[in-house]
């Protein structure tokens, strides 16, 4: 048998804790321990009202729009206007007369302004850039999203922006100053960030600033005068400057490839995806999303074609919105078997069970690259990653026919790219030169 509920007798009346608690609005637990372990009598315990000033209270999202502030007509004066905060300070707008048809226009275009920032539309200067980057930020979060999730760029814009706002966020934006942004830069310096990473924060705080002048947030003449501020340059900044990434070296990759997972069934599906890796130069993650329904092999010339229809660069205009990874019969020959065994609109790449276990695993990009690690401290080599396998490719193509443009290809890329980040350095062709023509 359940017991019955405590009851306390107050003003002539005995009831439950719990009615009383309805009744004076003081949680049961506040009554409970009032009584039982401060001592207090049960005319004070019910008594007393709770205070509320360290109650935590509900705030609203930061991402929620505030609504826009109603019209209202000023007592003395008769104009039109409305208030709101922001910020911690009081904003005023003044429309004109009100009732007139000039107030009703003004107070109108102030609406879609409104809403077309979802914050506040600034007054005559006063904006601050920790305000600025408040509402950059909002557009960050918005903009930077692929397939519903943030993009590393979003992280790497709140990196720089932050260093930005703790540095000058009382400021006024319109006393920002090209000296000001070089402080900014110098800070990063001092966190012992690589040179490269701070030139891209250095654009990202350009960008902040040129934003708001499409939002006219910003002066021009602000934004203009920080897009002067030189980048770091290799040799003259003491931020350091990290050796650049190169293919990975071949005999390292063959002596990693028998240490990818100590089960047989599971290494084999692992060192096809190597081996067609370091063939077709995709990026992992492209590797890992193939699906059967994806790959054509009746593509033509006796090759397969894979079509990806979430490639990085498809929000551009001049992207076709699919992007082709030409598979030819070196590489068919080691996903065939895979392809084989996969169902319809099943993932190429699936590790087999574990023994004894019944599901099997989808290769993701994160656990390709896991495996790759543990396989190299087994190996006991320098350690690699699998988007060194894209540097493999382009390297060996430039290498073969003396062209960026012909690596570009192979790799799906840019030949300014191609150049400048998958293609190792080589002499190859000037040596040839010097060779034949002295």
């Amino acid at each position: 048998m359940p017991h019955p509920p405590r009851t306390l007798t107050h003003d002539g009346k005995t009831l439950p804790i719990a009615v009383w608690a309805k009744r004076t609005r003081i949680p049961v637990n506040t009554i409970r321990s009032r009584i039982d372990k401060q001592g207090w009598s049960v005319a004070d315990a019910l008594g007393t009202p709770v205070t509320t000033k360290f109650s935590p209270r509900r705030k609203r999202a930061v991402d929620a729009p505030k609504p826009c502030p109603p019209l209202k007509t000023h007592e003395k004066s008769g104009q039109a206007y409305c208030r709101w905060w922001d910020g911690g300070k009081e904003r005023w707008r003044y429309f004109g007369e009100a009732g007139t048809r000039q107030a009703a226009d003004e107070y109108r275009r102030f609406q879609m302004e409104w809403a077309a920032r979802g914050t506040p539309p600034p007054p005559g200067g006063g904006l601050h850039v920790g305000e600025l980057v408040v509402q950059y930020l909002a557009h960050v979060d918005h903009y930077y999203v692929k397939d519903g999730k943030p993009t590393p760029e979003r992280h790497a814009q709140r990196a720089a922006v932050g260093v930005l706002s703790t540095l000058y966020g009382e400021t006024l934006v319109e006393e920002f100053r090209a000296a000001h942004l070089r402080a900014v830069i110098a800070a990063m310096i001092e966190r012992g960030w690589s040179r490269k990473t701070i030139n891209g924060h250095k654009w990202r705080v350009t960008n902040c600033f040129s934003w708001g002048v499409g939002h006219d947030l910003v002066p021009p003449d602000v934004a203009a005068r920080l897009e002067h501020v030189e980048n770091l340059q290799r040799g003259r900044t003491t931020a350091p400057d990290y050796p650049p990434i190169l293919a990975a070296p071949m005999d390292d990759v063959e002596a990693t490839i028998p240490h990818l997972h100590e089960q047989e069934n599971r290494r084999v599906v692992l060192e096809a995806m190597v081996r067609t890796h370091l063939v077709i130069g995709c990026r992992p993650h492209e590797l890992c999303a193939m699906t059967r329904d994806a790959i054509d092999t009746n593509a033509g010339d006796g090759l397969w074609c894979f079509r990806y229809d979430k490639h990085k660069n498809r929000h551009r205009e001049t992207a076709r919105g699919v992007k082709n990874i030409w598979i030819g019969e070196h590489a068919q020959a080691l996903m065939r078997p895979h392809l084989d065994a996969a169902g319809e609109n099943d993932r190429i790449w699936v590790l087999p069970p574990v023994d004894g276990g019944s599901r099997s695993t989808p290769v993701t990009r994160g656990y390709y690259g896991y495996l790759v690690g543990l396989a190299c401290e087994r190996a006991k080599v320098t350690p690699w990653t699998p988007h060194q396998l894209r540097h493999n490719r382009a390297t060996e193509v430039e290498r073969r026919y003396e062209s960026d443009a012909h690596a570009a290809a192979a790799i799906g890329d840019t030949p300014r790219v191609a150049a400048e980040v998958y293609v190792d350095p080589n002499d190859a062709v000037a040596r040839r030169i010097a060779r034949e023509m002295g």
